[in-house]
């Protein structure tokens, strides 16, 4: 964790992995939300003078990378994975190892990373889904669920988010 940065009481780091390397925060960032690494892999960066919000959930199972500046609003959730498998006998045999003894070790939620670059903002209540690419000062409108690359200083909103408009240059 960076000089300065703060974890809220309301904060939950949850790093499965054990390893020291797994979630790395900036300086100056302050979140108030969850971020977790599973068992069997994952990692988290987020960059300098971040935000992460309260209620917010960062789950990752391979790599979720959110770069300087990006404010991420309360009640996001953002997974690199499904969570769950897709076959509903996996799916409940992974659930009932859960329960008898926490995520297990090996596991396979077809992650794909997930970049957030600098100057983003993530608006409340968004739900970004694995292998999402956000360009550098995009905005994400509330409650919008981001399955595709988003374009640097676009605005994109709705489900499945798509592009409203594009950030003039004299506002980035």
């Amino acid at each position: 964790m960076g000089e300065h940065s703060k974890l809220y009481p309301q904060s939950r780091i949850l790093n499965m992995r054990s390893d020291k390397d797994a979630i790395s925060i900036g300086n100056a960032t302050h979140v108030l939300g969850e971020l977790m690494v599973y068992p069997h892999g994952g990692q988290i960066v987020i960059g300098d003078e971040c935000y992460v919000g309260d209620g917010t959930r960062i789950w990752s199972g391979e790599s979720i990378v959110v770069g300087n500046r990006v404010q991420i609003s309360h009640g996001v959730n953002i997974f690199d994975g499904r969570t769950h498998p897709l076959s509903a006998q996996a799916r409940n045999e992974h659930f009932k190892k859960i329960i008898a003894s926490g995520h297990p070790p090996e596991m396979d939620l077809d992650e794909r990373p997930v970049v957030i670059e600098d100057d983003a903002w993530i608006a409340c209540m968004c739900i970004i889904l694995r292998g999402v690419h956000i360009g550098r000062g995009a905005i994400v409108g509330a409650g919008s669920v981001v399955t595709k690359d988003v374009p640097a200083w676009s605005v994109v909103a709705g489900n499945p988010a798509r592009v409203v408009k594009m950030i003039p240059e004299n506002q980035r």
